[in-house]
């Protein structure tokens, strides 16, 4: 449970850029990414700033499989800039 407390980002490559797209507890921020399509979430990356152990980064399949994970509390959904679909 501490791992979905902590304070995650979430960021997206734009135009050789990371622009951050989300920030608020790691709980939150997985239920404002599950409420984007699934192509919306390519060149996506959460990452965990104060985090001291490992994991630190969820992209690609991580993240996929982070969405999906059933041990994830219940949570506000954290807002979201909208992220580029290409």
């Amino acid at each position: 449970m501490p791992l979905w407390n902590e304070n995650a980002v979430a960021v997206e490559r734009r135009s050789g850029e990371s622009v951050i797209i989300g920030e608020g507890t790691l709980a939150a921020l997985v239920a404002g990414l599950q409420t984007l399509r699934a192509n919306a979430l390519n060149g996506v990356r959460v990452f965990m700033p104060d985090r001291h152990v490992p994991p630190f980064t969820f992209e690609g399949q991580g993240l996929v499989e982070l969405l999906k994970d059933a041990r994830r509390p219940d949570a506000h959904p954290t807002k979201l800039l909208a992220p580029v679909v290409t």
